[in-house]
């Protein structure tokens, strides 16, 4: 949660294009490529202490990696998804995680993500992208997730 973000936690930022821009005092930037995947990158950055993971984007399996990781201490990260809006994007981690494991992790996902902020791609302004939704997700019951827009 933000209250426990503090200005010396490590963060780690794992992309394959300098896209992200980071803040910082304890920022280590691991570049995916490939030869190096961000599913590896995913398992090396255990070794580096992270308060924080940061993915630039999910492309694949390696999300379900990346929640595994946010529910081990390491909460607070964020990654880039896309989807076609806020709830389409805990599918779409659904669709990721399914191309390494056939057992639905709707619980993982509802535990390990907080809120999911839809950005239109589309949509550019003069002063930058427009926010179009922020969902908090809540649970996962009924067979759906339970989010409320903020």
């Amino acid at each position: 949660s933000i209250e426990h973000i503090h200005e010396n936690h490590r963060l780690i930022v794992i992309e394959d294009t300098n896209e992200l821009q980071i803040e910082g005092k304890n920022n280590v930037i691991i570049r995916s490529n490939t030869n190096f995947c961000t599913l590896k990158a995913l398992k090396a950055t255990m070794r580096l202490r992270p308060d924080r993971i940061i993915v630039g984007e999910v492309r694949g399996g390696e999300a379900l990696t990346l929640l595994k990781s946010w529910n081990t201490g390491h909460s607070g990260g964020a990654c880039t998804v896309h989807a076609n809006g806020a709830a389409a994007a805990l599918i779409r981690l659904e669709q990721l995680i399914s191309e390494v494991s056939t057992t639905p992790m709707h619980h993982l996902i509802a535990e390990a993500v907080d809120i999911v902020i839809f950005i239109q791609k589309e949509e550019r302004h003069p002063a930058g992208r427009i926010i179009r939704e922020i969902a908090q997700l809540e649970n996962y019951a009924n067979g759906q997730y339970q989010i409320k827009n903020i």
